[in-house]
């Protein structure tokens, strides 16, 4: 009798490890929590690279996107630096600032950014937030033009055309135009369009030869594309 109530008292063999298996499996569960955790916030605390914060910016997100324009920006990447200008200029998830867009357009106008050109002469030659700069507005207008911009070829080519900031040269205005439309803007088109019968037989001709001059120099000094960082 007494050998069969010890042996209803004993434990079965696999009891005895079993409360710190469980405290440890406990312990796993919760530090694995933890450390997903941790890394969650680390992730989404991580800084942008220029292709996330364009995403984000086109997702709506302004105010991060912006932010992470500015860090890179000052961090010396040209392409940031445009982002961010075009941000302060519109005021997209920051303050509007021309005169800080400026510096920033400067920032990757410096840095081979062709549209940051082609803005910097539409701020200048309009003069709604700064006072007009005509002579500016034609240099950055031309040597975007040069650099492939096709907006920016439209712009000068209406400047020449009104003679603003310089006497009016209906030739040179029909060419770049024609630069314009030839690298697919459809405003040039019609631009183009309206002023071929104000030219004399003479003047079409030599247009058409400036065209012809300008587009090597355009596909010469055109950067290649910008990748992505």
């Amino acid at each position: 009798m007494a050998n069969i109530l010890q042996q209803g008292h004993k434990p079965a063999p696999h009891q005895g490890p079993m409360l710190p298996l469980l405290v440890a499996g406990m312990i796993g569960i919760a530090g694995a929590g933890f450390v997903g955790r941790t890394f969650e916030h680390s992730a989404a605390i991580a800084p942008m690279n220029l292709h996330q914060a364009v995403s984000s910016f086109d997702a709506g997100n302004l105010t991060a996107a912006t932010s992470a324009f500015r860090t890179l920006a000052d961090a010396g990447n040209p392409h940031a630096a445009y982002w961010y200008g075009h941000a302060l200029d519109l005021g997209l998830g920051t303050p509007a600032n021309v005169k800080a867009a400026i510096t920033q357009y400067r920032k990757a106008w410096a840095g081979g950014v062709t549209q940051a050109g082609t803005r910097l002469g539409e701020l200048y030659r309009d003069g709604n937030a700064i006072p007009p700069d005509f002579a500016k507005a034609r240099s950055y207008l031309t040597d975007a033009a040069r650099r492939g911009s096709a907006r920016a070829a439209l712009d000068l080519g209406g400047m020449l055309r009104k003679g603003i900031g310089g006497p009016a040269d209906p030739v040179s205005a029909y060419a770049w135009l024609e630069v314009a439309s030839l690298r697919g803007n459809a405003q040039a088109q019609v631009e183009r369009t309206r002023l071929l019968p104000t030219l004399t037989p003479a003047q079409q001709v030599a247009a058409s030869q400036q065209a012809t001059a300008d587009l090597p120099v355009v596909d010469a000094k055109k950067p290649a594309p910008a990748t992505k960082a």
